[in-house]
């Protein structure tokens, strides 16, 4: 593995050949295929609404949080490590390194699909719901292992800068949900094991044809070789997923544990105003996300040549790009609220306006606060993530305890706004000056 000083010690021209056109070009990509994503999850969850029992909707919604905790767990030990690591490498030691984690990965996702398979069978066997537990188990885990194999070749296209590719992959897997939900409106059977098998294969289908350049041949070598490339690949992310993992898990716990203080405290249908009206801003959220798959890289790369100038430019204009959509899209969603209450959400979301709003406002602060962590996370401040997420996480149980009873579900979002707010603060003026402090 290439040490931080040879890393800097590399010629910049890669960097300095990545041109602002080419990170727009590969941006707008990326978000369309996340607002793709993002269509195509909030459709599905419109027909489960207004098709399904509530009891197969609540189970699905349950089991599509265990689905993103266990792509948190993949995330924070093999792709997020690999997408730091990669970029400073030559083109032959990228695809070696991708072909020997691809094996890791493989076992990881197995292990998680087995435990989160059995765990959701056991738990339906022992609460009763009418579905059969193996039925279920079996689908849920075939839904987790086929979505982990798509996502890390996801990664893999963004990190060799291809998101077209990636583009491409999801809108085939998109047209396999289209189809396979499609087949089960037709034949009356939308459960939620039938619904869980159709995304799994859909997640199969997904991947024709987009596999072949990360099947890297690697040289021939003997047994004994193999296994000290494939340990020291694992070691590698390791180092960075020991603390990426716990910071993930802290991050995941702080963006769902509202949700459930304020169902404990306010009931069900709270929870609900709150979800349906963040479900609306969800694509502000994506484009970030969007962004951060795309300019991770270029940061990597930016920051093993201490290229300041460039990286405040790329920092700066990000920042004001993302809040220029956020504030953008408020606005298109606030005028066409009137519409969606009446043709899309119903009478029962009927006053989402001033919630709407306060969505907007957090993720504002979110969205400035995410690139912040994007360029730590470029930079392998794996530890600074940490203590940055157990601080949010301990700041967010207090504000929800004492805002949620005072204001309800106003204090749901306030509770968050200040979380964001507080790490906004800690990120950019704390922790990034400090990171620029220590690698000069």
């Amino acid at each position: 593995m290439a040490s931080t000083a040879q890393m800097a010690e590399q010629p910049i021209a890669p960097v300095a050949g990545v041109s602002s056109r080419k990170l727009l070009t590969h941006s707008l990509a990326s978000l369309l295929d996340q607002a793709l994503l993002s269509g195509l999850n909030f459709a599905l969850g419109l027909i489960l609404i207004r098709l399904a029992s509530k009891e197969s909707y609540g189970i699905y919604s349950q089991l599509y949080v265990a689905g993103i905790f266990a792509s948190t767990v993949i995330e924070a030990l093999i792709t997020g490590p690999l997408t730091t690591i990669a970029p400073g490498k030559s083109e032959a030691e990228r695809a070696r390194l991708t072909t020997l984690l691809l094996r890791f990965q493989w076992q990881l996702s197995l292990a998680l699909a087995i435990l989160f398979g059995v765990a959701s069978g056991a738990v339906a066997n022992t609460t009763g719901i009418d579905t059969h537990p193996l039925w279920l188990a079996g689908a849920f885990a075939f839904y987790i292992l086929a979505n982990a194999q798509r996502e890390y070749h996801r990664s893999i296209s963004f990190i060799e800068a291809r998101p077209r590719r990636v583009l491409f992959t999801d809108i085939t897997y998109a047209l396999g949900v289209v189809v396979g939900i499609g087949v089960l409106l037709l034949v009356g059977y939308l459960t939620v094991p039938a619904i869980l098998l159709v995304l799994g294969l859909a997640n199969v289908i997904g991947m024709w044809r987009t596999t072949d350049h990360h099947a890297a041949i690697l040289p021939p070598a003997d047994a004994q070789s193999q296994r000290l490339d494939y340990r020291a690949a694992v070691s590698a992310v390791m180092q960075r997923g020991r603390w990426a993992l716990p910071g993930a898990l802290v991050a995941w716990a702080t963006n769902y544990s509202y949700l459930y203080l304020a169902a404990a405290i306010l009931g069900v249908a709270a929870s609900a105003d709150l979800n349906a009206s963040r479900l609306l801003l969800m694509p502000i959220s994506l484009s970030v996300l969007a962004w951060s798959r795309v300019a991770r890289p270029i940061v990597s790369r930016l920051f093993a040549a201490r290229d300041w100038k460039h990286l405040d430019r790329l920092a700066w204009a990000s920042v004001a790009a993302i809040e220029i959509v956020t504030i953008a899209y408020v606005v298109v969603l606030w005028l066409m609220l009137p519409w969606l209450q009446a043709h899309v959400l119903g009478s029962k979301y009927h006053g989402l306006e001033p919630m709407v709003l306060a969505w907007g406002g957090y993720f504002a602060i979110n969205a400035a606060r995410w690139i912040g962590s994007s360029w730590l996370t470029s930079n392998d401040q794996y530890k600074l993530l940490l203590i940055s997420g157990i601080a949010c996480l301990l700041i967010m149980l207090a504000a929800s305890a004492i805002f949620i009873p005072l204001y309800g579900t106003w204090g749901a979002i306030l509770a968050l706004i200040v979380v964001e707010a507080f790490d906004l603060v800690l990120i950019w003026a704390i922790f990034l000056p400090l990171m620029r402090r220590k690698t000069v």
